[in-house]
C-alpha cells in the first residue's frame, strides 16, 4: 500500500536492478523512467488499454529474457479497476504468482496518507472529512480479497510496517528465499519528505482560495463525491509545499499527529474486528501489537474470533 514503504522499496529495487539480474531476477525499466510500475496500475477506466499494451510488453519481454523470476511493483495494484484486474489474471494466469501486501496500522496509515493527498492535491478538506469519505476503502481483508480469490490465499504474502521499521527489508522477508534479501541488506532507505502535520492547514487554506473545497481521489468512484475543477495557481501551490517541507526538515522539525480520543476510536471501532482478521489469516507469525489496540488484545482476541481459535493467533 501507499505510505507503507513502497517508494523506498521501489527506490531500492531499482537501484539494485543489475544486482536482482545477475540472480535471474527481473525489475523491469519503465517508461517513463519511475522506480516502480505505476503504469501498470492505471486507475482510470479510459486508460486501460495502455495498462494492457504495457502489461503485454513487460511480459514479452520477461519471456525471451532467461530470467526465472518477474518483479513488478506499484502501490496501484490495490484500487485497479474490475476490467483491468480480469485482464491482468488472464495474462498471467500461465505463471507461479505471489501477491505482497505490506500495510500499516490505520491509526499511522491514515493520517500520513491525509497528508500526503493533501500535499498531492488530492485531499482538500479537513482528516475528519477524508475519514468520513475514505473508511471504508482501508480494510485490508477487502483490499486482498480479490487477490486471493485470483491467485489463492497460499500465494499472499504479507507484512506489517511499525514505527522505524525497515520496509525494504520486510519486502524482501515477504518474498521469500535468499536472492532479494542478500541483495536489498544494508539498503535501508527513506525516500518521500515529510511534514509536520501543524504545516498542513496553510495548504488547506490555500486551496480553499484556489479550488473547489472538496476531496477528490486518484481511486474509482470517489471524484463523483465532488467533481473537481482545474486549480489555479498550480505552480505557487508547488513552491509552498517545498517550502513548508523545508520547514518540516530545518527549523520547525517533524512533529506528531494528535488526531484526539474521538478520531482515534471511531479508528479502532472501524478496523478492529477486519484487522484482526487479517492477522489471523495473513499475520499469524506476527505480534499482534501492530494493531495497537488500546483495549487489550487478549481481551478483543477472544472476542473477536472465539475461544476456540483463540489459541492459533
Amino acid at each position: 500500500m501507499g505510505r507503507c514503504g513502497s517508494t523506498s522499496i521501489q527506490y531500492a529495487l531499482r537501484l539494485k536492478r543489475s544486482e536482482l539480474a545477475a540472480r535471474g531476477i527481473h525489475y523491469p525499466e519503465t517508461k517513463p523512467n519511475e522506480d516502480g510500475h505505476h503504469v501498470l496500475g492505471l486507475l482510470s477506466d479510459d486508460k486501460i488499454e495502455e495498462a494492457e499494451r504495457a502489461w503485454r510488453d513487460v511480459l514479452s519481454e520477461f519471456d525471451k529474457s532467461g530470467y526465472h523470476t518477474l518483479l513488478l511493483s506499484t502501490e496501484m495494484f490495490i484500487a485497479i479497476p474490475t476490467k483491468l484486474f480480469q485482464t491482468v489474471r488472464r495474462l498471467i494466469s500461465g505463471y507461479s504468482v505471489n501477491v505482497i501486501f505490506i500495510v500499516r496500522n490505520q491509526k499511522e496509515l491514515l493520517p500520513s496518507t491525509y497528508a500526503q493527498w493533501i500535499k498531492a492535491r488530492i485531499a482538500f478538506r479537513s482528516f475528519e472529512h477524508f475519514y468520513r469519505v475514505t473508511n471504508q476503502e482501508w480494510h485490508f481483508t477487502r483490499i486482498i480479497e480479490r487477490w486471493e480469490n485470483a491467485f489463492g490465499a497460499e500465494n499472499i504474502r504479507c507484512g506489517v510496517i511499525t514505527p522505524k521499521a525497515d520496509a525494504v527489508q520486510i519486502f524482501a522477508e515477504c518474498c521469500g528465499g535468499v536472492e532479494i534479501s542478500e541483495v536489498l541488506k544494508n539498503t535501508r532507505i527513506r525516500i518521500n519528505a515529510g511534514m509536520n502535520p501543524s504545516l498542513l492547514p496553510f495548504l488547506v487554506f490555500f486551496d480553499r482560495f484556489n479550488s473547489r473545497n472538496k476531496i477528490g481521489s486518484v481511486f474509482p468512484g470517489w471524484n463523483l463525491i465532488e467533481p473537481s475543477r482545474p486549480d489555479r495557481n498550480a505552480d505557487l501551490r508547488t513552491i509552498l509545499v517545498e517550502f513548508l517541507e523545508r520547514q518540516t526538515n530545518g527549523k520547525i522539525g517533524k512533529g506528531r499527529w494528535d488526531l484526539g480520543k474521538k478520531m482515534l476510536n471511531l479508528i479502532d471501532a472501524e478496523y478492529q474486528k477486519s484487522n484482526w482478521e487479517f492477522h489471523a489469516r495473513y499475520l499469524a507469525h506476527e505480534s499482534p501489537d501492530w494493531m495497537g489496540n488500546r483495549n487489550g488484545n487478549s481481551f478483543v482476541a477472544a472476542e473477536l474470533v472465539g475461544e476456540n481459535d483463540f489459541t492459533k493467533l
